[in-house]
């Protein structure tokens, strides 16, 4: 098991989803997590430090896990198949474990809040993780790529294809 952590949350314009940026490796390689916008936005107002003022689905959680003693001992990204990402929550409540399936993103949205800390297993690193300075170039490319394609062909002209 590798440590991550979330470094950021980026959005997809191609897709319409978020992705959640996993790095390890000193934040030299990446994890990216393709998530849902809703989730997205979850794990991006922890990052940002702000709260509803009603609590969110992982708010929720939060407080029923704080209520109930247990403890999220750690978060684990522990497969991916046919591009789908699967994790797990690792509970503990009075000397008794616990193992909960969870998709990545709700996962890393608890551990945020919980502070838990998150782990990859090492074959989805190596089948999904990628050099972080060149995912990073390709993302920008694409939003490039994007802008362009979105210009009128009188601004644009003969470039467009």
């Amino acid at each position: 098991m590798l440590p991550c952590k979330v470094e950021t949350i980026n959005f997809d314009e191609m897709t319409q989803m978020g992705v959640v940026i996993l790095s390890y490796a000193e934040g030299k390689r990446a994890l990216p997590i393709w998530v849902g916008i809703l989730e997205a936005h979850s794990i991006q107002m922890k990052l940002q430090g702000t709260n509803y003022p009603r609590p969110l689905t992982h708010d929720l959680i939060k407080t029923v896990v704080d209520t109930t003693g247990i403890k999220v001992e750690y978060v684990l990204i522990n497969d991916i198949s046919q591009n789908t990402f699967f994790a797990q929550l690792h509970l503990v409540q009075n000397d008794k474990k616990y193992v909960i399936d969870s998709r990545p993103s709700d996962a890393i949205a608890i551990a945020l809040r919980v502070n838990a800390p998150i782990y990859v297993e090492e074959k989805v690193v190596n089948s999904s993780g990628v050099d972080r300075e060149e995912f990073d170039r390709e993302q920008k490319e694409k939003l490039y790529k994007t802008f362009l394609e979105s210009l009128p062909e009188d601004v644009l002209g003969k470039y467009k294809h």
